[in-house]
């Protein structure tokens, strides 16, 4: 990973070796001193098209630069600094062929990919070959790319069976429907309720109800119940609840839970709270979810307990 702060350090002594402020610098950049600063500090990289113009003027080159002076040979990224250089001249395309003839690593176009528009990343990845692009790949590019461009892509590259790591990676940027087919093709295995808590904001209600009922594994966890609450229906949160293993319950756990369950399933999960739960900031949290009655019941029984 590109360490800004050794390559922010690296851009400092070069300037120093050259007696220059970061005004001066910042003027033969034309940019900012502040942009100086930043990239100094490691809050910032210069971007693609300043990049070059660092290192003609220090004397050095771009992947100098990348790598903070490293000697070549113990180089993390030997070659991103070519990635930058046809960024800057503007021909992605030429990127996705060195890619595919192995002269470029995948994992360099990852490195600089924060650092890229999605734009141009896209226009590389159309000419990468689908047999060199792996799931794996893609996921780490997902925060970079398109919603459509990460579809085609994962399309491209689907395979029989997928791990849920990657499912989990890419569930945040691709659509609902590739989402959807990417889990379906996950192993069954996988499929537990305490995986699918990553992933439930961006299933539809239905399948994400259905891949509850259906879900194998170990009683899911209180926390995984309270995580997919807000997802998934009355009817299929009352069955998760149900699958918890039999003993009383944290009374704690019931409010965040009572906005989503049916009034009879929290009533029920009440009456399993130990009795020295129960206390009058429970009670008052889950009055707006039982009918008066219990309620009533609940509040004579906790006066009659302080007697």
């Amino acid at each position: 990973m590109l360490d800004l702060r050794r390559i922010g350090a690296y851009i400092s002594r070069l300037r120093k070796d050259q007696d220059w402020t970061q005004l001066e610098l910042a003027d033969q950049l034309n940019v900012s001193h502040q942009a100086v600063s930043k990239w100094e500090r490691g809050d910032s990289l210069p971007d693609i098209g300043t990049l070059p113009q660092v290192a003609r003027l220090f004397g050095r080159t771009v992947d100098d630069i990348l790598n903070a002076g490293d000697h070549a040979d113990s180089r993390e990224h030997p070659h991103i600094g070519l990635i930058v250089e046809k960024f800057a001249e503007n021909r992605p395309g030429q990127v996705a062929e060195l890619v595919n003839t192995g002269k470029l690593e995948m994992d360099e176009l990852v490195e600089i990919a924060p650092f890229v528009k999605a734009s141009t990343l896209q226009k590389v990845t159309e000419g990468i070959d689908s047999s060199v692009i792996k799931l794996e790949v893609i996921m780490r590019l997902a925060p970079f790319l398109g919603t459509g461009t990460l579809d085609e892509l994962v399309r491209q590259a689907e395979k029989k069976e997928i791990a849920w790591n990657v499912i989990s990676g890419l569930a945040p940027f691709v659509s609902s429907s590739t989402l959807s087919r990417l889990v379906d093709q996950s192993a069954e295995g996988s499929r537990e309720v305490n995986n699918l808590v990553g992933i439930a904001p961006f299933l539809e209600r239905e399948q994400l109800d259905g891949l509850v009922q259906q879900a194998r594994g170990d009683s899911p966890s209180w926390n995984s119940i309270q995580g997919l609450a807000p997802f998934v229906s009355r009817e299929t949160l009352g069955l998760l609840v149900d699958r918890v293993a039999e003993g009383t319950v944290d009374g704690n756990r019931l409010t965040g839970l009572a906005p989503f369950l049916d009034r009879g399933k929290l009533e029920k999960l009440l009456g399993e709270v130990e009795a020295d739960q129960l206390s009058p900031d429970l009670l008052a949290s889950l009055a707006p979810f039982i009918d008066q009655g219990t309620l009533s019941r609940m509040v004579t029984g906790l006066l009659n307990k302080g007697k």
